[in-house]
């Protein structure tokens, strides 16, 4: 028996040894184009299935079994790379450089279902669009708001052509559908999506995902057109940087980021700025073009991977103003805030937002939570208004996988209160703040159904205590055709719940008196959806087709009637509304030299309403467009020379009731309620040194801006300018400032 023992322990050793003797060691370093290292590659010999992880310096030493002819080397952010070991010595090292991924093809997600997946293995689509890229094609140093229009079906709407508020368009809706979140938490109140969104520079920013379609399942009101989920960045070495732009019409803007990434806790701190304070009026309708203000943000952002804990923090003070030119200059408009003779707005914005995830080790709970105030002070004319709004919430998370399910449940809370001095708040007898207490619970299950099918079912239950229970489903499947082809189908229901002064800024920023004639119920909606995507390589070439149909139709929507001159009067419509289209994007890269992307989208989002007559017709959504397209390029020249080139093309808008009225303050006219379509191109160079890029480009190339004025019924000599009783400033579809060249820089001072 002993003999026996020591025969099979003699042939094991001698097979150990054998297998020894035929592994060998691929050895190597990788790097990006320009040779900075990437750490914590991987590598992978897949036939084997042996794999390793570089260290902070980008190297490793991978075992391959002999015959193995093929291994691959990835990195987030970087196109998988294909290594053929016969073209290498095995004695050495060798450096492995990865190309820049623009097409995302690898990102990690987290927007569609509140869990890590990646892009391709989402049954939810999900765009994802990385600061990076969105920074190389803006004016730089710039926010959020000013690349949003190049991704495909969503537009910036300005409301006001005097205090250019802005808001996000997903779809042909207006900015009240559009939920936008931070590291998939709700922070963004009604309030703040008028007068915060410029606050969210892109340097506070790692990516920005993207998802059409209700999200009231996970992310209850005001995401029935979509959500936005901004991505804070992770600080991974001890950095500090410096960016700056200039323009020539007085904007200046920049961003002075230190980043600590060696200790136990991680973080991410930096200051953004944005001034303009040089008149500009190329139209002639004695109102800057350029709106002027000074803007300042604090921000942190905090981690520990140990503890999986991670918070973060924002300070945002903006004093924004714009009117004639007696109201801004020597910033008069301190002095003259309120005048009535004098046509100026004035306002001033204070807005901290906090927010954190914790994990708890070894346990399927998670807690999200946020807390923001933002408070208003401002002037129309000689109209004020003033508000705050104050929002907490807390989500708590449960995630189990049972078999080929994984499920996701928890409950949330969500308080707000909104007080302003409007006819939104009135009681009775007197200003009544709205408060709202909304507690939820909600469930999904992602189910494997087999390699090729995947089901994303969901559901929510909120209680409002103005509207009782409201119940939120939604379903998704994701059939995956190959690796690389899938189609996906959504469906799902949504809600909102109204907020005046968002829903309409004109009933401060210009004459028209609010008439609400009914107490307002949440909107609702139903969406399907159908997407395909297929992704090609060949070469060192890759790409991506995308192809998606949506449909929506509203109940109880809620439609504002600007056909009364002087009013605007709020109530829900017994009738119905809808938004639908098609859109199509393609992207393609060429090594690391050429990307581009082209993208269209055709919709229509049309409201129905009772005419004279008393019947029902359709009429398009105020600021809804028929079509749209994006373009954008970048090409790489020799000297790290890098071409930018990017284009915003619209189709005609529909846009709201504008009165032309002649010296006596009579009407005469009204404008078209269909504008023209509008192009905007821009071009961007930038030159890389060893430690600062440089830039020089222009906004606007060949000076394309709209036809007519925004401001309507400007011609009322009875009164001073602005306090006309049909003055308007809400006709603004296309750019008013004119060619804009610009320079700046990006230095990495350590």
């Amino acid at each position: 028996m002993r003999s026996v023992l020591l025969i099979v322990v003699q042939v094991l050793l001698f097979l150990s040894v054998v297998h020894i003797s035929k592994a060998q060691i691929f050895k190597a370093v990788v790097t990006d184009e320009n040779g900075k290292f990437l750490p914590f590659a991987t590598a992978l010999a897949q036939d084997s299935g042996y794999g390793t992880t570089a260290n902070d310096v980008g190297e490793f030493s991978l075992k391959i079994k002999e015959g193995t002819k093929h291994i691959w080397v990835s990195h987030v952010g970087y196109q998988k790379q294909e290594v053929t070991l016969e073209n290498y010595n095995l004695s050495e090292t060798h450096i492995i450089q990865l190309i820049p991924d623009k097409l995302g093809l690898n990102e990690v997600v987290v927007s569609g279902q509140l869990q890590a997946r990646s892009l391709r293995n989402s049954p939810v689509k999900v765009e994802v669009f990385r600061a990076g890229f969105l920074n190389d094609f803006s004016q730089g140093s710039g926010n959020l708001m000013e690349s949003i229009s190049m991704i495909n079906g969503i537009q910036e709407n300005v409301a006001c052509g005097v205090c250019y508020t802005n808001e996000i368009s997903i779809n042909g809706l207006e900015g009240a559908y559009t939920s936008l979140l931070i590291n998939g938490i709700p922070i963004y109140g009604n309030l703040a999506t008028v007068y915060g969104l410029n606050s969210i520079p892109t340097d506070m920013m790692e990516k920005v995902e993207v998802v059409r379609g209700p999200g009231s399942t996970l992310y209850g009101s005001e995401a029935m057109a979509g959500v936005i989920n901004i991505i804070t960045p992770h600080a991974k070495e001890n950095i500090l940087s410096l960016n700056s732009s200039f323009s020539q019409l007085g904007e200046w803007k920049g961003n002075l980021i230190a980043q600590h990434g060696k200790k136990k806790w991680k973080s991410f701190s930096g200051m953004h700025w944005d001034m303009a304070n040089q008149f500009v009026d190329q139209n002639g309708d004695l109102f800057s073009d350029v709106v002027l203000r000074d803007r300042f943000s604090a921000f942190n952002f905090s981690e520990n991977e140990s503890k999986q804990f991670s918070i973060g923090g924002k300070y945002y003070f903006e004093d924004r103003r714009n009117g004639v030119l007696e109201y801004v200059k020597d910033k008069n408009y301190k002095e003259l805030r309120g005048s009535d003779q004098i046509y100026g707005e004035s306002i001033y914005t204070h807005r901290w937002e906090l927010f954190g995830d914790k994990r708890f080790v070894n346990s399927p709970f998670r807690l999200q939570f946020s807390a923001s105030q933002h408070w208003q002070d401002s002037y129309y004319g000689d109209t004020f208004y003033e508000a705050e709004q104050h929002q907490a919430f807390a989500n708590f998370i449960y995630e189990h996988e049972l078999g080929n399910h994984n499920l996701l449940s928890g409950f949330s809370q969500r308080v707000t209160y909104y007080d302003d001095n409007s006819a939104a708040t009135e009681n009775v007898s007197d200003n009544q703040a709205d408060v709202q207490i909304i507690p939820g619970v909600f469930i999904q299950d992602e189910w494997k159904i087999n390699k090729d099918w995947k089901a994303l079912s969901g559901a929510r239950l909120d209680y409002y205590n103005r509207h009782g229970l409201i119940f939120s489903p939604r379903l998704n499947i994701q059939y995956q055709l190959s690796e690389w082809t899938n189609f996906r189908f959504n469906s799902g229901t949504g809600f909102r719940i109204v907020n005046l002064f968002t829903e309409d800024h004109a009933f401060v920023s210009g004459q028209r008196e609010l008439l609400i004639e009914e107490d307002l119920n949440p909107e609702r909606s139903f969406n399907v959806g159908l997407g395909f995507q297929h992704v090609y390589t060949f070469g060192n070439q890759q790409g991506s087709i995308e192809i998606d149909g949506f449909y929506t139709y509203f109940t109880n929507k809620i439609i504002p009637d600007y056909e009364t001159p002087g009013f605007i009067i709020y109530q829900n419509s017994e009738a119905y509304a809808y938004t639908r289209g098609l859109s199509a994007n393609i992207n393609h890269q060429v090594g690391a030299n050429l990307y581009l992307n082209l993208g269209a989208q055709w919709q229509n989002a049309r409201q129905a309403e009772t005419n004279v007559d008393g019947k029902l017709e359709e009429m398009p959504i105020i600021y809804s467009r028929d079509w749209s397209a994006v373009g954008s390029l970048e090409y790489n020249f020799p000297l790290d020379i890098k071409l930018n080139y990017s284009l915003n093309w619209n189709g005609p808008t529909a846009m709201p009731d504008i009165y032309e009225v002649n010296a006596l303050g009579e009407i005469v006219s009204t404008r078209a309620n269909l504008s023209p379509s509008f192009a905007q191109h821009n071009l961007k160079f930038r030159k890389e040194f060893k430690r600062v890029e440089v830039f020089v480009g222009v906004r606007n190339l060949f000076d394309n801006v709209q036809e007519i004025s925004p401001l309507g019924g400007t011609q009322d000599e009875t009164v001073a300018l602005g306090f006309g009783e049909y003055f308007d400033t809400a006709y603004n579809y296309g750019n008013l400032m004119g060619r804009n060249f610009f320079l700046g820089f990006d230095w990495s001072i350590y």
